[in-house]
């Protein structure tokens, strides 16, 4: 849909509020019958009436659709049944575009882009790694079997063995343990003793580690004289989950290799800060690293306004500052992927991280924003098949449930545990970027200073035990 039928330029960089008349969202759950025209196979929805304030924001007023949870059918869906159910409770998934359809896009091998020498690697690369190192979990490795793996893919790593702990104590900081503070965490925002850790420096108790953002609100006003500023926060599960779909067919002679890189085209890692952005910093992050892949190198580009597109979809946009917050986060599957190939998102330094309004009118965001878009197909799959997605060139979306321990992980990046899919602690998404035997490399939005320079190696047992789900780009040659 061109962007001049739902954007309202008010000279100032105000929200659009124009629409038509709403479709039935295509074959997607009976889509929306107030939206502005649906998000029929990919085609883009904002969910809302003619709705203008004098200050050119954005009212969500949208109508109540008639479908029923959201979630598409896998034949022709589209993303209609998300903003289908957004439109009503917000919160729905989208199907694959269609299972002929993606067979047809990927039905030949040689139009992947796949690999070159510097991404992917073989077991000779790592010297003190054995070839039981490389071979797939299939279930059977216990706990042991990836300690001495870790230890001989990662040893050599100057932080080896580190934890969150040590890393504090480099920096200056005393951990600070007082039963009382424990309890009272408990008793303001349960589960949350579990995630943080306080530590003191320079006369000050500060909190180390992660909690919901619900969570970090009411320990922030109960206990004033703490500084909660290094806390990152995780959202709660938003949605239902999208069923994995095969790989399409020029997958099939893929070789998946022992070990897989990446990060030679990621750009640097970005920092949502305690927001909800978590999910559109993994998209925004996608759609550089693919470009980086297609043209040699990619600009950042503003995880805020593809928030912002992410929430028109679900038909709960609010303003600005309601983006740049994340709001009540994203939902699963394959349909966010899909608006930013088809919308795009601006430069970062059109609309910083770090700032909760951009810095020019919409128009001008609106009209870069359509020169960057994520230049591949979202697809969901399952577990087994993301090396073969990233051994193709393929990054990919993931989120999962969190526990205790994404707040020990160190400067070796190594993660060690995995919280059962409860959801007690939140879920976080991020990206992931390549895997060295069972352990995928994940970039992740919390900052340089997290793991291994922002990245993580998350064991392949703790993604299977963390209720993950997995969105492929799937990216085909120039």
């Amino acid at each position: 849909m061109p962007r001049d039928m739902y954007w309202m330029d008010d000279g100032d960089g105000g929200f659009f509020g124009d629409g038509g008349d709403g479709g039935d969202g295509g074959d997607g759950g009976d889509g929306g019958d107030g939206g502005d025209g649906g998000y029929d196979d990919g085609g883009y929805d904002d969910n809302s009436g003619d709705n203008e304030d004098d200050d050119g924001q954005y009212n969500d007023d949208s109508g109540n659709g008639d479908g029923d949870d959201g979630n598409a059918d896998d034949n022709d869906a589209g993303a209609g049944g998300a903003a289908g159910g957004g439109a009503d409770g917000g919160d729905g998934g989208g199907g694959d575009n269609g299972d002929d359809d993606i067979n047809d896009s990927f039905s030949d091998p040689d139009d992947l882009i796949g690999l070159d020498d510097d991404t992917a690697l073989s077991a000779g690369d790592f010297p003190n790694a054995t070839a039981d190192d490389f071979q797939d979990d299939d279930g059977s490795w216990s706990a042991s079997d990836y300690q001495d793996s870790a230890q001989n893919l990662f040893g050599d790593h100057e932080f080896f063995g580190d934890t969150m702990t040590t890393q504090r104590v480099d920096e200056g900081y005393t951990p600070f343990a007082e039963p009382s503070f424990t309890q009272g965490f408990e008793q303001v925002a349960p589960g949350s003793s579990e995630t943080l850790q306080l530590f003191e420096r320079d006369g000050r108790l500060h909190a180390f580690g992660f909690v919901t953002q619900a969570m970090l609100a009411y320990l922030m006003g109960q206990y004033t004289g703490i500084d909660w500023s290094n806390v990152d926060v995780s959202v709660p599960q938003r949605g239902e989950p999208v069923p994995p779909q095969p790989l399409p067919p020029a997958f099939d002679s893929v070789q998946v290799q022992d070990a897989v890189d990446l990060r030679k085209y990621c750009t640097p890692v970005g920092d949502q800060g305690q927001t909800s952005r978590c999910s559109a910093f993994a998209w925004t992050h996608a759609a550089e690293l693919v470009t980086a892949m297609k043209d040699g190198s990619s600009p950042r580009l503003s995880p805020s306004f593809t928030m912002l597109e992410f929430q028109r979809m679900q038909g709960d946009a609010q303003d600005y500052q309601y983006a740049y917050s994340g709001g009540d986060g994203t939902v699963g599957g394959p349909d966010p992927g899909r608006v930013l190939a088809q919308e795009g998102t601006c430069r970062q330094e059109l609309w910083p991280d770090n700032s909760e309004a951009p810095a020019a009118s919409e128009r001008v965001l609106t009209a870069d924003a359509e020169k960057h878009v994520l230049d591949a197909t979202p697809h969901p799959i399952a577990l087994d098949d993301v090396r073969k997605a990233l051994s193709a060139g393929c990054p990919v979306h993931v989120a999962m449930n969190t526990g205790p321990g994404f707040s020990k992980v160190g400067r070796d990046g190594v993660f060690n545990a995995a919280e059962p899919p409860s959801g007690r602690h939140g879920r976080h998404a991020m990206l992931i970027v390549g895997y060295t035997g069972n352990f995928y490399i994940l970039k992740n939005s919390w900052g340089d200073d997290w793991g291994d320079k922002g990245y993580s190696y998350v064991p392949k047992n703790v993604l299977a035990d963390s209720d993950a789900e997995f969105v492929a780009a799937l990216v085909k040659k120039s």
